[in-house]
């Protein structure tokens, strides 16, 4: 098979840490590499950025070095209250036969999340880290026309560029899922194509129904939302379920099946952050809302693009 740039990264790695960078659902995108890196004889750990309300989560331990830093074990898994990374950590220990917890952190500033990351990295020697994204609104450069729901992705963007030491990989799965966020799939075409010609395109490979990691990643995306159907669920992770299989076409205004959805794009984290228009402005952020506000600045002050199309 073609070797792509990604793998040879990744046969280097030891110790990962797989993170969820858009909050919620996006670490159960983790759970396929999860499987193969396993496989692969690596150690692996897993984090996500958080929806829940960690603070009151039951068996939530709140690390006291870093306040917006919480291990969730099994344990804490409720069905009254959202939490998707409780629920998939009792699936993963029902997998291994072993204790497993997620490490969860709170939606805050750039800064914060950075020194938690560091944390991690030093107390679980971690070697190299891949960001997960839900959609591909990670990659954009600052000036699209939309920008899809852009403060988790480039808290966690910003938080590990600052990380000295490990390897550091963007994984983005589900492009299509976006539509209803406004984002405009020429111009994220455009953005890969430009990553391309940097060098910081580290290649593609899909998630097949017929192989164990896409097994793996049914059985636990079906296992949470079995046991969160009180809760909110994760349209983007719904959509690439259809997407493994095989249905094709528009569904109302918001969702359009296709064979994109179930595509990895892996992406050298350096060069996407590097690059963006003003992810730099984000670093001295200090809580969520201060981030949130300088993104809303940043974009007045940039010319944003036009709305633009492909023809296919």
């Amino acid at each position: 098979m073609l070797q792509q740039p990604v793998d040879d990264l990744i046969a280097r790695a030891k110790c990962v840490l797989l993170a969820g960078g858009g909050g919620g659902y996006d670490i159960l995108g983790a759970v396929p590499l999860w499987h193969e890196l396993r496989q692969a004889g690596k150690q692996v750990h897993l984090a996500s950025l958080s929806f829940c309300e960690l603070i009151g989560l039951d068996g939530a331990r709140q690390q006291p070095e870093h306040p917006c830093l919480y291990e969730v074990p099994s344990e804490a898994s409720t069905e009254g209250m959202y939490c998707p990374e409780a629920w998939l950590a009792r699936w993963l220990e029902m997998e291994t036969a072993e204790e497993q917890t997620i490490w969860c952190f709170e939606r805050t500033g750039v800064q914060p999340l950075h020194q938690a990351y560091r944390y991690l990295v030093e107390r679980l020697g971690i070697d190299t880290i891949i960001l997960i994204d839900g959609g591909i609104d990670a990659i954009l450069k600052g000036d699209e026309t939309s920008l899809g729901t852009p403060e988790e992705d480039l808290a966690s963007l910003a938080a590990i560029e600052l990380l000295n030491g490990p390897i550091k990989v963007l994984a983005c799965v589900g492009l299509g899922t976006e539509i209803r966020d406004g984002i405009s799939h020429a111009q994220v075409l455009e953005r890969i194509s430009e990553l391309t010609r940097s060098q910081a395109y580290l290649g593609s490979e899909a998630l097949l129904e017929p192989t164990a990691a896409c097994q793996k990643y049914i059985e636990a995306l079906d296992y949470v939302l079995a046991h969160q159907e009180r809760q909110r669920k994760s349209h983007v992770q719904t959509t690439i379920l259809q997407g493994i299989k095989g249905r094709f076409g528009g569904v109302g205004p918001y969702i359009w099946y296709s064979p994109l959805l179930n595509i990895y794009w892996f992406f050298s984290l350096s060069t996407v952050a590097q690059s963006h228009l003003f992810l730099r402005d984000l670093y001295l952020s200090v809580n969520f809302r201060e981030l949130s506000l300088l993104i809303e600045s940043n974009r007045h002050d940039l010319e944003i693009k036009t709305r633009s199309v492909i023809p296919i």
